[in-house]
């Protein structure tokens, strides 16, 4: 072989040997800020269980920022991670993206851009939503029995357990206006039942007439699924009032 022909060999050897030692790096360059988490769902409960208010969490995907060496920016996306539908913006006419979470829970979201290279590249965002339940029997003459107040599980797609479940909840002896019944005092008992209708904690407590008592708890990592705050008053004919409620927290 020639000199010549020898130094071509070797230069196609360098050549292939160069190419298959290249890093395959993503073209498009994500950048993805987040806003309105970690925060609440607003549930307000009625007597009966039903719901009768709720504030949604609005969480906003902004990609201002997101760059693409391998073509025009076509499409930024979202996956929002509690078994919603993926949502996704026209690139040339928009950058962000919202999603209105309904149930409380962590769900493990999928924000991805798209160009017209058919490059792509996606990045895994944590979500926290806590759960807020509100209960509030507060009209002039009370009730005869307070209502429980049933505390919704988290999102079937909540990829974690909550770390605690805080509660506050304030019962008032309502003053009698009319002479009969005769004033009296009222016996309230709260009962933390977990899922599984165990009983966790109860507390009883005797209201005077026309005075209030708040009684305030924090259950440590509560087993996952719905719990139920259980309240009584063991005086008949004798009215209440309450205002009750539970944050669902998980860790931020």
């Amino acid at each position: 072989m020639s000199g010549g022909l020898r130094l071509s060999a070797i230069l196609v050897v360098l050549l292939f040997v160069g190419c298959v030692g290249e890093e395959t790096v993503s073209v498009v360059e994500l950048n993805v800020s987040v806003s309105g988490e970690p925060g609440n769902v607003h549930i307000e409960k009625s007597a009966n269980n039903g719901t009768s208010a709720m504030n949604e969490l609005r969480v906003t995907f902004d990609f201002l920022g997101t760059e693409s060496s391998g073509g025009a920016l076509t499409e930024y996306w979202l996956n929002p991670g509690d078994g919603g539908q993926r949502v996704s913006v026209n690139a040339a006419e928009a950058s962000t993206l919202f999603r209105d979470y309904e149930s409380h829970g962590v769900f493990q979201s999928i924000a991805g851009a798209n160009d017209s290279g058919e490059n792509s590249a996606e990045e895994e965002i944590r979500i926290v939503v806590h759960g807020g339940f509100y209960l509030n029997q507060t009209q002039p003459t009370g009730v005869d029995e307070p209502a429980d107040l049933h505390i919704d599980a988290p999102s079937e797609n909540s990829v974690e357990s909550p770390h605690s479940i805080s509660i506050s909840s304030t019962i008032t002896n309502v003053q009698n206006v009319a002479p009969l019944p005769p004033p009296d005092d009222v016996e309230i008992t709260w009962r933390l039942l977990d899922s599984t209708g165990t009983e966790i904690i109860s507390h009883t407590q005797t209201i005077q007439e026309g005075q209030s008592y708040t009684w305030m708890h924090e259950e440590i990592a509560p087993v996952f699924g719905g719990w139920t705050l259980e309240i009584t008053d063991s005086v008949a004919d004798e009215n209440v009032q309450q205002e009750t409620s539970v944050i669902v927290r998980y860790t931020e």
